[in-house]
């Protein structure tokens, strides 16, 4: 008789780090393609900004993960595993529309930055998600949209007393209903990306410290031989 038994989570670091990767990038474009955010971008351009996020948000769950069990060293064979796997995801997805990671290594490396700056920010959320929103879409602040909503409001109250104003009053009625998509659009990413960043840790924490340790040794010898 045979028995059934939960098979065991992969803890190989680059088994785990690949997998998060790419389970992030699709999540996140997953979501951020839905209309309901009013990123109203090209397709790739969603999916470059995704795979930026994806990155900030797999080595920021890492970070969390291993806080006061590795050192700055310790860590460097994560980091060499982490930044390998971007750049082969990265040219899989474009390298067929003449893309290459290394041509645009600066520009992706400050947007990582930018990125990761924000997850890190000390500001208590959802300001930072809100921040991380704008930098990925382009969008006004929350701030900003919701002041441009009040100032149209006050002014189609006035246009629906005016009857020389009274054609403009659809217009209004139409801004005022999409600047109130794009605040809501906020609402939603202080749902997202708490869970995005949930699942990166969740994936991430069967990755073997050990053999990250063992990684970074053998990474530091070569760099001593060269």
């Amino acid at each position: 008789m045979k028995f059934f038994f939960r098979s065991k989570e992969p803890s190989d670091p680059v088994i785990v780090v690949n997998s998060c990767l790419k389970f992030l990038l699709n999540r996140i474009t997953d979501d951020l393609d839905s209309k309901e955010y009013c990123w109203n971008r090209p397709w790739g351009i969603k999916r470059f900004e995704s795979m930026i996020l994806a990155k900030s948000v797999l080595d920021y769950s890492f970070e969390k993960i291993v806080k006061d069990e590795l050192s700055e060293d310790e860590k460097q064979g994560y980091y060499d595993l982490s930044n390998s796997s971007f750049a082969r995801v990265f040219n899989a997805e474009f390298s067929e529309l003449g893309i290459h990671f290394e041509e645009m290594r600066e520009e992706i490396e400050k947007k990582i930055e930018d990125y990761s700056s924000a997850l890190w920010d000390k500001r208590k959320p959802p300001e930072a998600y809100y921040q991380i929103f704008i930098l990925i879409t382009g969008s006004q602040t929350r701030t900003e949209l919701e002041e441009e909503e009040r100032k149209n409001t006050a002014g189609l109250k006035l246009m629906r007393t005016n009857e020389y104003f009274s054609k403009m009053v659809p217009l209004y009625e139409e801004e005022i209903k999409l600047l109130q998509e794009k605040i809501a659009a906020f609402d939603r990413v202080e749902i997202m990306l708490p869970h995005i960043l949930r699942s990166a840790r969740s994936k991430l924490k069967n990755i073997k410290i050990k053999k990250i340790k063992s990684l970074s040794k053998k990474l530091a010898k070569k760099v001593k031989k060269k």
